[in-house]
């Protein structure tokens, strides 16, 4: 009965004084709707990186292309530039921590099917390059083995590539022509989310042909990078080092002159995003406890005044044989009431939010990390969010091939930060 009593009081308090108690229940609300979206929106930009990186590289993939020495080594003067080749991608694989390695040309080029043309990055690869890359086949497949052996003319077009050649007609078994020679497709990739790219942009803007084919369509002996991947992420900096001292070896310059090679680690990249990301997470956190603590102080401010403007109460009901521990249990349910009450409606309206932006996002999440194609054929360019440069500045070029630099970049649509999948 004490109890019932007791909630009874709290409850009519509240009522007499219902403005003070709902501004102050708002108070509250406010604060678990800031820390809920601002922990979402951080654990939702943190998922959106990594899943776009993830869709760019593997677990361990480093791009590496030539540079310029600025040691001496073996009576070779500082200042030569590195180029690498194909037979360079089989002393790689000789690495033990190496799992393995493609040749990579790239170019421009024109691209015509039968009824469309356009221009688009074409670039000469082998098999392991789809599985390092993340080329997965929405249809057909990728190369194989037996089309870089037989220098077979067939082509994997990225999924824009494919739509500007084709529209909704299927593309497989069509022929396309490459600066006029004939290709067979193969295969049409994903339009997956792509954070982080470089010569002609995303891979849904490109074309995928065999190395094979690719050194004879451009005649050159040198490949404009070499894709490789250690044997486990755990071993990744070792492999880095045996890769330098092979390479070093056979192109006669210091394995610890890092111009020599310039390497787009994944690896290193993702350690730098994930320290970027939960900085940010930490950074939101804090902003959202310190709003909630200022509506937890204004609990607290008004159960003073409510305490001081009824000193005379208490002196009566004390007066007449109250205990202080039952005045007590008034004051501390109305304040639990309120910061219940306030904390429910809070996780409500947090709840109906998240969910509210996410469905207002449905379908931008896809092209959200995409960058702009490089080959200046793209009919848009929303403008960028986010896009860093983690290579060098420079760029490189040997005849008709550019040697890029690599990007991460975020363009386009705002991404679905909040992570929630409808």
């Amino acid at each position: 009965m004490l109890l019932k009593e007791v909630l009874i009081q709290a409850a009519t308090a509240l009522i007499n004084h219902r403005f003070r108690a709902t501004m102050t229940m708002l108070g509250i609300s406010w604060g678990i709707v800031t820390v809920v979206l601002l922990m979402a929106y951080g654990n939702g930009f943190n998922s959106a990186i990594l899943y776009g990186f993830r869709g760019a590289f593997s677990d361990g993939v480093v791009v590496m292309y030539g540079g310029q020495t600025s040691k001496q080594a073996g009576g070779e003067r500082a200042g030569k530039p590195v180029f690498l080749k194909e037979e360079d991608v089989e002393a790689i694989l000789e690495a033990p921590l190496v799992k393995s390695a493609s040749p990579e040309y790239m170019n421009g080029v024109p691209l015509a099917s039968t009824i469309r043309q356009t221009s688009a990055g074409v670039r000469g690869v082998n098999p392991d390059y789809g599985i390092m890359r993340s080329e997965i086949p929405l249809t057909g497949r990728f190369m194989n083995a037996e089309d870089i052996e037989k220098r077979r003319r067939v082509v994997f077009l990225g999924y824009d590539v494919a739509d500007r050649l084709f529209g909704n007609s299927p593309a497989i078994g069509e022929t396309i022509r490459i600066k006029g020679i004939p290709f067979e497709v193969i295969g049409v990739g994903t339009n997956k989310v792509q954070m982080g790219a470089y010569g002609w942009g995303p891979d849904k803007y490109n074309a995928f042909i065999p190395h094979t084919v690719a050194n004879q369509l451009w005649n050159t002996q040198y490949v404009n990078d070499i894709v490789w991947q250690s044997l486990d992420p755990v071993f990744h900096q070792e492999a880095v080092k045996q890769v330098r001292e092979i390479l070093g070896a056979r192109k006669s310059f210091n394995a610890t002159d890092e111009r020599a090679l310039r390497m787009n680690d994944s690896v290193e990249n993702m350690r730098v995003i994930t320290g970027i990301t939960s900085g940010l997470k930490v950074i939101l956190t804090i902003i959202g406890t310190v709003t909630l603590t200022i509506g937890g102080i204004g609990v607290m401010n008004i159960m003073l005044v409510s305490v001081t403007e009824r000193t005379r109460e208490i002196g009566v009901r004390k007066a007449v044989g109250a205990r202080r521990r039952h005045i007590l249990s008034q004051f501390l349910m109305e304040a639990v009431a309120i910061t219940f009450m306030g904390g429910l409606l809070g996780v409500m309206l947090s709840y109906g939010l998240v969910h509210l932006i996410a469905h207002s996002q449905d379908g931008h999440s896809t092209s959200a990390l995409d960058g702009c194609p490089g080959c200046g054929d793209c009919d848009s360019d929303d403008g960028g969010l986010i896009e860093r440069t983690l290579a060098g500045d420079s760029r490189f070029t040997h005849g008709s091939h550019r040697i890029p630099e690599i990007r991460i970049e975020i363009r386009g649509q705002t991404p679905n930060f909040l992570g929630f999948r409808n």
